[in-house]
């Protein structure tokens, strides 16, 4: 049976990297990021930020990245004003080098809640508004299947499509 998204659910799939595009209808509570991929090989390391612009120099509200650096870990951070904040730096590596891996950000009241796998991983403070948020950016040593922004109203400019155009089960 195909996968069928929910209206106003729409992912993208196959992705090129570096990815670096508009959250639609912005960063809310109650959201959830969903991510598809594979890590490399010969991954070394991987980000996925939340940015306040998406310019070269934007702030990042949330930066999560994972490093295979013969100290296996994921470093947590956040820029503002061009200065990274404190590093939080989790210890554990939940990628393997050549796995799939599903990897889910819930935007909560006080923080990012980070799942991997389907197991909880991180919470991570905010530290920039959430409503300064406005873009997505992923790159690195990954293949991205899949993006799909999960939660609230789909944008004003994007109709979920009619019942009609998804295949009936079984197609």
């Amino acid at each position: 049976m195909a996968f069928v998204p929910a209206p106003g659910y729409q992912p993208t799939y196959n992705l090129t990297l570096p990815y670096h595009n508009p959250i639609p209808g912005g960063l809310r509570v109650g959201m959830s990021i969903y991510m598809q991929g594979v890590a490399s090989e010969h991954m070394k390391r991987f980000f996925v930020n939340f940015e306040v612009g998406q310019g070269q120099g934007a702030d990042v509200a949330f930066h999560f990245n994972p490093r295979f650096d013969g100290w296996d870990k994921v470093v947590l951070n956040s820029k503002q004003n061009g200065s990274w904040g404190n590093e939080e730096r989790k210890m554990s590596m939940p990628f393997r080098k050549g796995a799939a891996f599903e990897l889910v950000f819930m935007v909560m009241m006080e923080h990012f809640k980070v799942v991997v796998n389907g197991t909880p991983f991180h919470e991570f403070k905010h530290r920039i508004p959430l409503q300064m948020v406005t873009h997505l950016h992923v790159d690195g040593d990954l293949m991205l299947q899949s993006i799909n922004f999960i939660g609230g109203q789909p944008p004003s400019n994007q109709m979920p499509m009619p019942a009609k155009a998804y295949p009936s089960p079984g197609q």
